[in-house]
């Protein structure tokens, strides 16, 4: 019995580390490979899926594929570097098509924070269904656990854009770095070595006091909102990425993880094929060009920008990035660890990769852009 203990507390222990760490580029390749097959396989198998069916009418992308030096330099970083992916769509047709042979085109790839812009896609269809009435509206009236708690008057449009006012409740994380990203990493590390859950979390916020409403990027705070949509939306969240997939003409499978109080963790834990991750992207970008309630929503949280801390030299709002550089129209879904998500919104134009962890030169990839 205490050899089991034992085992499970180094199994857990192992999985902290490796899931999010920021050691993982200096890592062997085969080590590397280990913590891809941890993300995709293990840690799934730890938690409640959430299957969302593939929709019930495919939709299948136009490809013209073509080849030129910077698609030459793609394919030695997906051999000898933890690249995994690459899709771009030019808005009308894939023509770059990448993929490492560490995976499968049907291997079920990991969101990491990119599903936090996913999220807030809900959250819009869940305004215009008229299951949650405004931006302005407290997290409190759907999520009575919040009650009592630091975000019991939290609005929606606070969590979104991560100006809850809780920077002192991740600064008061123990077992931390000295940066509020780093707390808020415990949260994702405790979540998966299942020593809490959010609802737990939440309820320790209970008597910490609120700070100044200025951007505080964590994960929590994505499962609270994401905890409201699927306690207020007819079938919950599974029904509402079910349509989420019916619109886009997804091919598989899709799941979330929930944790052992029935919570969606979809801080980090969404999981599509590489091309159904670029369908949904697709779909998203033909909505915010839309004139239609959730079009309206998408340009609302556009228009709410606000800067992110300055050594990452970007804006966000609405749980979407936007880089301060790049002049273009656009938002992006931004993962640890080297997953992204780029929309061109007056294109209507794509850029999709996912990466085990970035120990690589990216440049290459944003050259497609070009």
């Amino acid at each position: 019995m205490n050899k089991i203990f034992i085992l499970v507390i180094i199994l857990n222990s192992f999985i902290t580390t490796v899931s999010f760490s920021e050691h993982v580029i200096k890592a062997t390749k085969e080590q590397k490979e280990k913590k891809l097959q941890l993300r995709i396989v293990d840690i799934p198998s730890k938690f409640n899926k959430i299957q969302i069916s593939p929709a019930a009418k495919t939709k299948d992308l136009n490809k013209q594929i073509t080849e030129s030096k910077n698609t030459k330099k793609i394919d030695k970083i997906l051999n000898n570097k933890s690249l995994l992916s690459v899709l771009y769509y030019d808005g009308q047709k894939i023509v770059v098509d990448k993929k490492s042979n560490k995976i499968q085109n049907d291997t079920k790839l990991y969101s990491f924070s990119m599903s936090k812009s996913l999220v807030s896609y809900q959250l819009g269809n869940a305004i215009c269904n008229g299951h949650i009435k405004s931006l302005d509206d407290k997290i409190s009236n759907y999520v009575p656990e919040a009650k009592g708690t630091l975000y019991e008057n939290s609005t929606f449009k606070e969590l979104i854009n991560m100006t809850a006012g809780d920077t002192n409740f991740f600064a008061n994380r123990k077992a931390g770095g000295a940066t509020t990203i780093r707390y808020s990493l415990n949260y994702v590390n405790d979540i998966i070595a299942k020593k809490t859950t959010a609802k737990d979390y939440l309820t320790s916020s209970s008597g910490v006091k609120l700070s100044k409403k200025v951007f505080n990027y964590n994960n929590f705070i994505t499962d609270l909102v994401a905890r409201a949509i699927d306690v207020s939306v007819p079938g919950g969240l599974k029904k509402s990425y079910e349509n989420f997939a019916n619109k886009s003409g997804t091919s598989s499978e899709m799941y979330f993880l929930n944790d052992d109080d029935g919570w969606p963790l979809l801080h980090a834990w969404f999981y599509a094929t590489r091309e159904d991750f670029l369908k949904l992207a697709i779909q998203v970008s033909q909505d915010w060009n839309s004139k239609s309630c959730i079009g309206n929503y998408l340009n609302e949280i556009e228009n709410m920008k606000l800067k992110a801390y300055k050594d990452t030299k970007s804006d966000y709002s609405g749980f979407f990035w936007y880089d301060r550089k790049n002049k273009a129209r656009h938002a992006e879904m931004r993962g640890h660890g080297g997953q992204r998500i780029h929309i061109d919104i007056e294109k209507g134009s794509i850029l999709a990769y996912h990466s085990i962890t970035s120990d690589y030169n990216n440049k290459v990839i944003w050259d497609l852009l070009e």
